[in-house]
């Protein structure tokens, strides 16, 4: 039987989405896990003897995998998954389909994330860290700044697609503030009204309005223009690191950065 490969939107929703559908087709034609293939994304160069599924995104289905994620395997597996598939790798979705596969087949399905010998439980560790880290650098270095209009914004350029795993954080940090999240990379936005939770919108959704991220307001010109000014006067010349500094702040986070 030829390997089918479900192509899916590179989003956790579409990857649960072919996760439930992969599953099910080795059920209803008895194919083994082992001839399954999930690629977000567009793929460049077709394999022959390959049956080509395209998947489109089901939150009924999302919910339903997600679910089963955390009730039989634990709110640990379900994190790990989740974060692992918010980093851009190839191998990801495939990965994350395997892990769950092989949960279901240990008595205990909690300990799943403790099989580090398993190839694939090893990749989504290991995904799970450079996501985590990258999400710890953002919530911690992130910058606001005060438009025209009064709104909070800041613009970032995460590696991962961390930028929904970091709204309820500055929802509770700023619950009565008007402000918007950039991801650069991506053309996207974390919005979010004062007293409601946050949406995403995307940078086509934007259209004309993009100008306004260009505008601050006077009062914010003036604190950025102090604060760059503190940052120099406090600055010990003799004792400049920037091996450490680029360490412990990478030069890609310092383009994002008022002071720098």
């Amino acid at each position: 039987m030829d390997k089918k490969v479900f192509i899916c939107e590179d989003s956790i929703e579409g990857i649960f989405t072919s996760v439930y559908d992969a599953y099910s087709a080795v059920l209803r034609h008895e194919m083994e896990h082992t001839d399954v293939e999930i690629i977000t994304g567009d793929i460049e160069n077709y394999s022959m003897f390959c049956d080509y599924i395209e998947v489109p995104s089901s939150k009924e289905k999302s919910l339903k995998v997600s679910k089963s994620i955390c009730e039989k395997m634990g709110y640990r597996t379900y994190e790990s998954i989740f974060y692992a598939a918010t980093c851009d790798d190839k191998d990801k979705a495939t990965d994350i389909y395997m892990t769950i596969v092989k949960a279901f087949r240990l008595n205990d399905s909690y300990k799943i994330m403790d099989l580090w010998t398993d190839k694939n439980v090893l990749h989504i560790l290991e995904l799970y860290r450079k996501a985590k880290n990258e999400f710890g650098r953002w919530r911690e270095f992130l910058q606001f700044r005060e438009l025209e209009n009064g709104i909070l914004y800041s613009r970032i350029g995460p590696e991962c697609d961390i930028l929904p795993l970091l709204a309820p954080h500055f929802e509770n940090r700023l619950p009565n503030e008007d402000f918007m999240i950039h991801d650069d990379i991506r053309d996207y936005f974390l919005v979010h009204e004062k007293g409601r939770k946050s949406v995403i919108v995307s940078g086509e959704a934007l259209g004309d309005n993009r100008e306004m991220l260009n505008k601050f307001s006077d009062n914010d010109i003036q604190i950025c223009a102090l604060f760059k000014e503190f940052t120099k006067t406090i600055a010990i010349k003799e004792r400049t690191n920037l091996k450490l500094q680029q360490q412990l702040m990478p030069l890609r986070i310092q383009n994002y950065k008022i002071e720098f």
